[in-house]
């Protein structure tokens, strides 16, 4: 048989409410984790992509016009001294750097997609489970503590029948 060693039933009763505001607190956590997983998902395979491809485009335009600027400028000539163009250079060098970087961006976003889907997929897993034992196995644990707290109660009532002390049946 085994023993209790209850010394305070309040906090009993105190422990099962703050298990009680803890699955409110679980609960709301885990519904705002999941709100923030799928916006950054919908971020990550939404916005991203096409802020990357806008981004390729309009380098493309930059290149354009930085190519067109060292033709206008290798067609310039003062005399017999040719310009050497190499501000015209440094910007179509540098508009190139910027299409690369953009083509690169683009591809990390989508294998970074690919593994932040895996990732997010292992995440609802662990946080299911969390809201499966919050939903089905805390009640469960809950009802179990109420009927400690019933049982202890019932016992300590007991206990106070029987340390009254019997009074003295009255004198004839």
């Amino acid at each position: 048989m085994s023993q209790a060693n209850v010394h305070s039933l309040a906090a009993m009763r105190d422990f099962k409410v703050r298990l009680l505001e803890f699955a409110d607190v679980a609960t709301d956590v885990a519904a705002s984790m999941q709100q923030q997983v799928l916006s950054f998902l919908d971020w990550l395979e939404h916005d991203r992509p096409v802020f990357w491809k806008n981004y390729m485009l309009r380098s493309f335009d930059v290149i354009a016009q930085a190519r067109s600027d060292l033709e206008r400028c290798k067609m310039r000539s003062v005399g017999d001294h040719r310009p050497t163009c190499y501000e015209e250079k440094l910007a179509l060098d540098a508009a190139k750097q910027r299409l690369q970087m953009a083509q690169e961006k683009v591809e990390a976003v989508a294998r970074w997609t690919s593994y932040v889907r895996h990732e997010i997929d292992e995440h609802d897993g662990r946080r299911g489970a969390l809201q499966r034992y919050i939903e089905a196995d805390f009640a469960k644990t809950i009802a179990t503590l109420q009927r400690m707290i019933a049982a202890i109660e019932a016992y300590a009532e007991i206990e106070a029948a029987t340390e009254e002390p019997v009074a003295p049946p009255p004198a004839a």
